[in-house]
């Protein structure tokens, strides 16, 4: 995150010069003792290594979870937070500038944040900065932490281990083998030497920034000697850059952007030398000599670090890494951790006892989630989020397949608060699925009206969108498709978005015949979006002639070769060409799809791996229409280990489909969308296969289907 322009830096600024460093400022120092020991939280233990984070108490007594983000100028709180802490917050204090573009800062004072053992008084936050997390999973992010607390320290942030020391400066001194840092008062650069596999390299000034997650490279400048002249393996293609900055209710394109990958053989940072296996610099405004945001020239995300101790030095002016020898990891799952100091700090206050269900449902134990929840509920029935732990409870029952359960939990909600809950499209589908039309229709309108009648200041166009979409959901049950397209065109109006809803849009086409206006709509939307393969299968399924082939053909090759190579959804196109009479690429698509995502990552056992295994090979072989009876095998075992799932019954239907046992097929699809009634993936995977059947003669009409 920027608030000004740093300077742009070359790697002449680190060439047979004195080490340029911005001193502290006495002001910024800190109260507590030398070294500072910190658990570095990540929510779940497995191979996937998310960004990192850790506990801060706040003024009012209690703690915060926060991103660790040495990329930050400034720390950042949410508005809530602010709210609840009381602050004075100054509007329109600054700009802030990140990759996701520029937006106004808020700006505030917290009087105090304790950090470990370390005291930070009057320190300053920006307040409400857009695509600044504010939940990761059931875990509730209060902000992020930046360069104005870790500045003031020797940062030691032990990865393989999910622990951070914070060292005062003067008092511990980095490894005699570490690299130049510079630090211009806001952030922090060093000089980095990438190798291309090709063996082509590049010697670059990037931003040491824990917040990012790989290596982002921006301007013509960034690789010069990579290109097609000399046979560099990169490959360039769309797909999204997303960064702090912009507006919140920017679409998903608006973050599509054409950049190069350039596969790594090697990475020196650090004073280290290390091989990179499956790392690949991200390379923007690559045919350009512009700059990335603050005229920077790249990112060194935490991907670079995550094996290693790293070492930050900000007074001294150096970067470290250095491996644990034969150490093991040690991992911390966030949820435990929290789960563990709640209980420490509050006993058995009942008050807690929602957020303890928050984090053992992130643990997975959805019985005691459920248990506590209901407690909660019926201690506290009017909490101010009694509303938010209805809709928790409802999805855990869903999950657990009991979905008169996830009726009971809603049934006391208020249509405003359905609606402002965001659970309104999933309650009124999950009553059409019951056959309760009528019911549906009644709710959404209760709920519209409700909402805009009690919103006031705090009305929210994105909330009234969902209502209207809501309705246009029951509308197309009910066969009036006309309506159901107003009232989507409607909410695309409130979100100030022509392209929103283009697939529900496109679902009221297809069932108001209009079959051209359907595709019409899809292939908007693989324009937009290359890389989502269930738009490229929904086109697919709507071709009926040989000029309709044509025209698929040349959109899925065209976006296609938008997509980097090994982006492709080779599911979804083994499906596409089975449709297209393909056997033989359908199998070879299918068996490159296996391959890449079928197997255990690394760091899962193959029987933790297996029921997302074994779903995954069914889920192919389905769409390539090979091998059924091996294909129910292993989704059956799928859901004999994990019990019902929405995408292991989405799979199972496909499997059935595949195998022309079009009623169990729909009622397997039927039983998906029950539980994702808020996807209309599922629910128009149902309508589709339930017009299969309907006309096959052996299974109820479909649902949705006039």
């Amino acid at each position: 995150m920027y608030l000004s322009l740093p300077v742009l830096l070359t790697t002449a600024a680190f060439a047979g010069k004195p080490h340029p460093v911005v001193a502290i400022p006495e002001g910024l120092a800190y109260e507590g003792p030398d070294t500072v020991k910190v658990d570095i939280l990540r929510p779940g233990t497995g191979d996937f290594r998310p960004k990192i984070f850790v506990q801060a108490m706040l003024p009012d007594g209690t703690p915060g979870v926060f991103m660790v983000d040495t990329g930050a100028d400034i720390s950042a709180i949410s508005e809530e937070v602010a709210e609840r802490l009381g602050l004075i917050v100054e509007r329109d204090w600054g700009v802030v500038e990140g990759l996701g573009g520029h937006s106004s800062l808020h700006h505030t004072v917290v009087s105090q944040v304790r950090v470990g053992d370390a005291v930070f008084n009057n320190l300053d936050f920006a307040v409400d900065v857009p695509n600044v997390p504010k939940q990761y999973g059931l875990i509730p992010i209060d902000g992020i932490l930046g360069a104005n607390v870790w500045s003031r320290f020797v940062l030691e942030i032990d990865y393989p281990r999910d622990v951070m020391k914070l060292h005062r400066p003067g008092t511990w001194r980095a490894p005699r083998d570490s690299a130049k840092l510079f630090f211009d008062g806001s952030s922090i650069f060093t000089r980095v030497l990438l190798e291309a596999e090709s063996g082509d390299t590049s010697d670059v000034v990037l931003q040491v920034d824990t917040g990012a997650a790989d290596v982002l490279l921006f301007g013509a400048s960034a690789f010069p000697y990579s290109g097609p002249a000399l046979g560099a393996p990169w490959t360039e293609g769309l797909e999204a850059v997303m960064g702090i900055g912009g507006a919140d209710t920017m679409p998903p394109s608006a973050y599509q952007r054409t950049t190069r990958r350039i596969p790594l053989a090697k990475v020196v940072i650090g004073g280290k030398i290390e091989k990179v296996p499956d790392l690949s610099a991200r390379w923007i405004n690559f045919n350009t000599e512009a700059a990335g945001p603050g005229g920077i020239q790249g990112l060194a995300g935490h991907f670079l670090f995550e094996d290693y101790v790293t070492i930050i030095d900000y007074d001294g002016g150096k970067l470290a890494l250095k491996k644990h020898p034969l150490a093991p990891h040690r991992r911390l799952d966030a949820y435990q951790v929290l789960l563990d100091d709640d209980i420490a700090r509050h006993g058995d206050d009942a008050s807690r006892d929602f957020f303890r269900a928050k984090m053992y449902a992130g643990l997975d134990d959805l019985d005691r989630a459920d248990a506590l929840i209901e407690k909660f509920l019926a201690s506290a029935p009017d909490a101010e989020d009694a509303a938010s732990a209805r809709v928790l409870l409802a999805a855990i029952r869903r999950s657990l397949s009991d979905l008169d359960g996830a009726y009971k939990a809603l049934a006391p909600m208020t249509p405003s608060d359905l609606a402002a809950q965001g659970e309104l499209i999933a309650t009124v589908n999950g009553l059409v699925l019951e056959g309760h039309n009528e019911d549906a229709l009644t709710l959404a309108d209760a709920s519209l009206a409700a909402y805009l009648a009690s919103a006031g200041d705090d009305y929210e166009a994105p909330i009234e969108a969902d209502a209207h979409t809501a309705r246009a959901d029951v509308l197309l049950a009910l066969g009036r498709t006309t309506e159901a397209n107003d009232e989507l065109l409607t909410a695309a109006r409130l979100l100030d978005n022509p392209d929103a809803q283009l697939l529900r849009r496109a679902r009221v086409a297809l069932a108001s015949g209009d079959r051209y206006g359907a595709m019409a709509h899809i292939r908007r939307l693989l324009a937009l979006y290359p890389s989502n393969g269930q738009y490229l299968w929904f086109y697919a399924t709507l071709l009926r002639d040989e000029n309709d082939t044509a025209t698929f053909r040349v959109d899925m090759d065209h976006a296609l070769g938008l997509l980097h190579r090994g982006d492709q959804p080779y599911d979804y196109m083994a499906h596409a060409f089975h449709l297209l009479g393909d056997d033989a690429q359908a199998r070879r698509t299918m068996d490159a799809g296996v391959e890449r995502d079928c197997e255990a990552p690394k760091g899962y056992g193959k029987r933790q791996y297996a029921p997302d295994g074994n779903n995954c090979r069914a889920w192919y072989y389905a769409m390539a229409d090979v091998e059924p009876d091996r294909a129910l095998t292993l989704i059956d075992k799928a859901l004999a280990r994990e019990g019902d799932r929405s995408d292991y019954l989405d799979t199972k239907a496909m499997v059935l489909l595949s195998r022309a046992d079009y009623a169990d097929a729909y009622e397997a699809a039927k039983a998906a969308a029950r539980l994702s009634p808020d996807e209309v993936y599922m629910l128009w995977q149902a309508e589709r296969i339930g017009q299969l059947a309907k006309e096959r003669g052996n299974a109820s009409p479909a649902i949705g289907v006039p």
